[in-house]
């Protein structure tokens, strides 16, 4: 059994920061107490009245431990009739060693609204970007459009380690002048919610960390886009999706409440039609941001698997000038053809990689031939060939390790 209680707001003085806090008795984790914190200037905007985050927060170790949840308070009935009948069969369908759990709340109830804004988390890449452009610059209904950006600290900087917390300040003030520029408040949430997880969770649990961290603000929250990756004919044609990006689909809009409407956004275009339908958007050619391979300054370093496929997009369109504030492109230029070759070869097995191939096809642009990349790219094959034996060979000689996660 997991026991979530006394949801309580607590101020740090000595970071200037607040948070909701509950304590959490649960057999996996030596941590005690789950919070979520914010800057000072953005503590009233912090839920503290239900459960509703902490309840999605908990439901994945759950149903990966076979705990039934307890929770010691009040929640949203449509957060909890969604989790109990649709968010958990969804999940089991694609990872069937999920167990079905029981939730056991106190009571129902919505929050008090203390606002009525309309938001989305911010990262600056493509589809950040095209939910930007369409909900704010473009959105003339003052129900629909953009007010507030969020940048959420549960997983997708590196788990809950010490250094994914350093990359995400690292981030948030890197990404921090966009939204300045924009003029649209950016709110930072930390959380410590990776004390219950695995590390490799937030790509099997990605949508429930992000909605928990929604849930944080559902007190000033009307409605809250997420920016979707793929889009719906990618999903309906190309079968070799991952578990989370089909998941996050089918049950993000499961996981708002009667006061808040989760709506995503975004699968209405393949990830080349919305670069090219921002490729005149001046903020984007100042801020794009798509990079994971510079960990230390946040900047765009050129040459890591997305920043070529964003840069070969935009050599495609012959655009990728207007982006030298922010990219590097002779450095790209020096592996831009063994990431053709690629591309090329992964075209049916890589979703990125069949939508720059198509792309390339529909402007004509030239590409090597299979032979010419197959050649080109061989020793990597047979190299990539010869750790994958290695790693499954170093797996069978390697004894299992605790269902828990090492604290």
């Amino acid at each position: 059994m997991i026991r979530v209680s006394n949801l309580r707001k607590e101020h740090l003085p000595e970071s200037q920061e607040y948070r909701i806090v509950c304590d959490v008795d649960c057999p996996f984790s030596q941590s005690k107490q789950l919070w979520f914190s914010v800057p000072v200037q953005f503590s009233d905007w912090l839920t503290d009245d239900v459960y509703d985050a902490f309840l999605v927060a908990m439901l994945f170790p759950a149903m990966f431990y076979g705990h039934d949840i307890k929770v010691e308070g009040c929640v949203s009935e449509k957060l909890y009739d969604n989790v109990t009948h649709y968010v958990q069969p969804c999940e089991r369908a694609f990872l069937p060693e999920l167990h079905e759990v029981k939730v056991e709340v106190a009571g129902f109830a919505n929050t008090v609204k203390t606002n009525h804004l309309v938001g989305t988390g911010f990262s600056a890449g493509i589809d950040a970007f095209s939910t930007l452009f369409d909900r704010f610059v473009n959105e003339e209904k003052p129900d629909y459009k953009l007010s507030a950006l969020f940048f959420f600290n549960v997983g997708s900087h590196g788990g809950g380690t010490e250094k994914a917390r350093r990359k995400f300040h690292t981030r948030y003030d890197f990404l921090l002048p966009c939204a300045q520029e924009l003029g649209l408040p950016f709110v930072p949430m930390d959380s410590n919610l990776f004390d219950f997880y695995q590390y490799e969770w937030e790509y099997n649990a990605g949508m429930l960390c992000r909605a928990t961290g929604i849930l944080v603000f559902e007190k000033v929250l009307d409605k809250y886009y997420t920016a979707y990756d793929y889009s719906y004919w990618e999903i309906t044609h190309l079968t070799k999706l991952d578990y989370g990006s089909v998941t996050d689909l089918c049950n993000e809009m499961m996981l708002g409440t009667e006061t808040l409407e989760v709506i995503s956004d975004g699968a209405q275009f393949r990830r080349s039609d919305k670069t090219q339908r921002l490729l005149d958007y001046p903020v984007m050619q100042r801020h794009l941001n798509v990079c994971v391979g510079d960990i230390t300054t946040a900047n765009n370093c050129s040459v890591c698997h997305k920043c070529k496929r964003t840069l070969l997009a935009l050599e495609i369109f012959g655009r990728i000038d207007d982006f030298s504030e922010i990219f590097d492109k002779e450095k790209y230029y020096a592996q831009s053809y063994a990431y053709k070759c690629f591309t090329v070869l992964h075209r049916k097995s890589d979703i990125y990689a069949n939508d720059n191939y198509e792309l390339a096809k529909r402007m004509n642009y030239p590409m090597p031939s299979y032979l010419a990349a197959w050649l080109h790219e061989s020793p990597h094959i047979i190299m990539a060939a010869i750790k994958k034996v290695a790693k499954w060979i170093l797996r069978r000689n390697t004894s299992s390790r605790s269902p828990y996660p090492v604290q």
